[in-house]
């Protein structure tokens, strides 16, 4: 390895060999420029959020993956996010393990930074081996045909102006509460989607309409997954002549643009959804963020009273208990005092209520992705207590399965794109 040089970007100079790297290993794709202008202009981005290999010979970039900040709410707790994105290394010099050396930097820079989740929104198959599993819900396929969606004229559509952003952040923020994990943006991101996205590949139009004194919006992407027109976000509670006239704007576009259907890139609980169900949409398989939990014992301290809150609020009430969450490797003790999550261990002397999660199962289980039934039919090694055995008659595992029920039920959670 004493041919490459390991480190972050530094100047501009810098930049400039990221995008030309990156419009080589991407071409015809223009990633270049997207890297280019997320450096500059994403908040949050600097050289700083590059980690680079240099070919020490020449100190030529030939390897490099962006570090993208952003800021999620748990139900309230907000949780430091970090995105492994943008990730290529020049063809002549892959095999060499390049990725993996960008990635002892990033893990190193998640620590030193107290991040609470690494996230990736790449390719299947290959990030698990760097501790990144399935967690979240992305990239929803419900296709809607176009001959069904009936022609409406009653509203009219605008694009968005630098003037709407207060309207944007304050509705996409009313977006937000219908979900219990979700990305937060401030005004200075959607300046970003609005004046600096459109020259990327996440370029969009957000469509701005009035009806009964009241706004609401819609974005569509100018390219993406699938040949249909996407729909990637919408204002949530939207009267039925606002969610007709969406589509039928939509559908307007897309035979416009040639585009054989609309997608709906929405959670499956939004409005547009039901009402395209009528259309005769099809709902597709969907993708998966790729998450990591950077320290899993400072995750739980995070959410901590978003715990008590559960607790409260279930029969659980008032919970005077040790509780341990044994991941094979290491564990993680909760002591409850009525009803209060009072001391966190590493060691689990004893125990009144057990469940056993393997360590790839934690941020699904964590994040509410899937409860741990469901994934108990793939994968019998997350159970409570000794489900299995059955030795312990006086602490049955149905108590310590129904505990965890209500410290990590299942969630219905969505990320809107910050970029």
């Amino acid at each position: 390895m004493n041919e490459y040089i390991f480190k972050q970007a530094e100047n501009q100079s810098d930049l400039d060999q990221l995008k030309s790297l990156f419009n080589h290993v991407f071409y015809p794709e223009k990633v270049g420029e997207l890297a280019q202008i997320m450096s500059q202009h994403l908040p949050g981005m600097s050289s700083e959020n590059w980690f680079v290999v240099k070919n020490s010979e020449n100190q030529n970039i030939v390897s490099a993956c962006a570090m993208i900040p952003w800021l999620w709410q748990f139900s309230g707790v907000p949780l430091k996010v970090a995105e492994m994105g943008i990730v290529g290394t020049a063809e002549e010099h892959r095999g060499k393990g390049l990725m993996k050396k960008n990635n002892d930097q990033f893990d190193k820079a998640l620590i030193e930074q107290g991040i609470d989740l690494a996230v990736i929104q790449g390719i299947p198959g290959f990030y698990h081996r760097l501790g990144y599993h399935y967690a979240l819900p992305m990239e929803h396929h419900t296709e809607v045909p176009l001959f069904s969606i009936p022609e409406s004229s009653d509203l009219a559509f605008r694009k968005a102006e630098f003037d709407d952003i207060p309207f944007l952040v304050s509705d996409g923020n009313r977006c937000s509460d219908n979900y219990a994990i979700t990305s937060v943006r401030s005004a200075d991101h959607w300046e970003y989607i609005l004046k600096h996205a459109i020259a990327t590949e996440y370029a969009s139009e957000i469509y701005i309409t009035e009806f009964e004194g009241q706004r609401y919006f819609f974005r569509i992407l100018k390219q993406g997954f699938g040949q249909g027109l996407i729909i990637s976000e919408s204002s949530s509670c939207l009267p039925m002549m606002v969610q007709k006239a969406i589509l039928s704007f939509a559908a307007k576009k897309a035979k416009e643009d040639e585009k054989p259907y609309i997608r709906l890139n929405l959670p499956h609980q939004h409005q547009l959804i039901k009402i395209a169900m009528q259309y005769g949409a099809v709902i597709r398989p969907s993708y998966g963020w790729q998450i990591k939990v950077v320290n899993p014992q400072s995750f739980v301290r995070r959410i901590k009273q978003l715990l008590e809150k559960r607790i409260e609020e279930s029969s659980f009430k008032g919970l005077n208990a040790m509780v341990t969450l044994d991941f094979y490797t290491f564990t993680i003790q909760l002591k409850w005092q009525k009803g209060k999550l009072i001391e966190f261990s590493d060691k689990a002397d004893s125990s009144d209520y057990l469940m056993s999660i393997p360590e790839d199962l934690m941020a699904p289980l964590f994040l509410g992705f899937r409860s741990w039934q469901e994934m108990q039919h793939l994968r019998p090694d997350i159970f409570p207590a000794d489900q299995f055995l059955r030795m312990d008659v006086l602490k049955p595992s149905e108590e310590s399965g129904a505990l965890m029920d209500v410290l990590f039920p299942k969630l219905d959670n969505w990320i809107y794109c910050q970029y």
